[in-house]
């Protein structure tokens, strides 16, 4: 099946996120034990999956699940520590939860499965006293963990990142996100104007310590994706914006409506633009196992912008986004390798 026709997953109702958040300790020791049974078969595999793929990821994922039970025991901890979410540190403290975990996951996946992350030039995040807006490519396994560890561990920065709902299945990441006051776009609204609003409420109450991480495109690159959205245009008639598309064929349409209203509504932040390739073309989880141990870095650029050298009217933002989704596109061809093309 293609990943383009697949449904989005809808957000768990606040009851059921509840009970997750109560039971996903006990599924985890369910489902370590679970895997412990299936280790020695998985070794059996060895003459057909000489990589040990399959056993990776499946360690990988538990290690994960792990990391994840660790978030909701500590969120609890401070909750009952702070019951009103008052105490001074509150952000400070939710903050070295998710910078610990993102750094533990991103090690071990390091040793397990090969993925790591280089830096292409270097990389400034903001001036001291502005908030920082990052606009970032979506494409390939983990990108956004990427570079959530990236604001956070390197920049030194608060993630506050606009992220579709259906994350808040993900019990531990979801309580700390929302801790920190991300922004969980709704998959099923009524109305578009209810999605931007989230994103302008966020935006204007950054403070400088802050990083406001948003994905443009809205879902993640695909090559099956890109050739929907070209053949969608191209069935609307739509010219200059199919002629667009054509030409950029690393990137999805960026939606300029989001950005706008962070500007508007946080003028004084330095925006980044980041781009990255390296992984692109693994989408699904039969890929990643195929690709595991995976052989390509994720390699990341950042350009930030001071403020004032960003436009913050809805026109000229359109204008400016749809020139450095350009610059994406080009710094991603230039950049895709032949082994890059699995």
């Amino acid at each position: 099946m293609r990943i383009s026709s697949l449904p989005s997953l809808p957000a768990p109702p606040l009851w059921l996120r509840m009970v997750v958040q109560a039971i996903i300790p006990f599924v985890g020791v369910v489902m370590s034990l679970v895997f412990l049974l299936l280790v020695p078969f998985l070794l059996l595999l060895w003459p057909w999956d000489r990589r040990l793929a399959i056993l990776r990821c499946l360690f990988l994922a538990v290690y994960v699940m792990w990391e994840d039970i660790g978030l909701v025991v500590e969120c609890w901890y401070l909750r009952v520590r702070s019951p009103r979410g008052t105490s001074p540190t509150w952000d400070e403290d939710h903050f070295a939860l998710i910078q610990r975990a993102l750094r533990n996951v991103l090690f071990t996946a390091r040793r397990v499965v090969g993925f790591h992350i280089e830096i292409e030039g270097e990389l400034t995040v903001g001036r001291p006293g502005h908030p920082l807006v990052v606009i970032s490519r979506h494409a390939g396994p983990a990108d956004s963990l990427a570079i959530a560890w990236l604001l956070a561990s390197t920049a030194g920065r608060i993630p506050r990142i606009v992220l579709a709902d259906a994350m808040l299945w993900d019990p531990g990441i979801s309580m700390v996100l929302q801790r920190l006051d991300s922004y969980f776009v709704p998959s099923r609204s009524g109305a578009g104007d209810d999605r931007t609003k989230g994103v302008a409420d966020l935006a204007a109450t950054l403070s400088a310590k802050d990083a406001m991480l948003i994905f443009p495109e809205g879902r993640n690159w695909t090559r099956d994706r890109h050739e929907d959205q070209v053949r969608d245009l191209r069935a609307r008639g739509e010219a200059d914006r199919l002629a667009a598309a054509v030409a950029r064929p690393w990137v999805l349409e960026a939606r300029s409506r989001g950005v706008a209203s962070i500007r508007q509504h946080a003028p004084d932040a330095d925006v980044m633009v980041i781009a990255h390739t390296g992984l692109d073309m693994i989408s699904g989880p039969a890929a990643v196992i195929r690709n595991v141990p995976f052989r390509n870095r994720l390699l990341i650029r950042g350009r930030t912008y001071r403020s004032e050298d960003v436009p913050t009217d809805t026109g000229e933002v359109a204008e400016w986004l749809d020139a450095r989704w350009g610059e994406v596109n080009h710094w991603v061809d230039g950049r895709i390798s032949g082994r890059e093309h699995l």
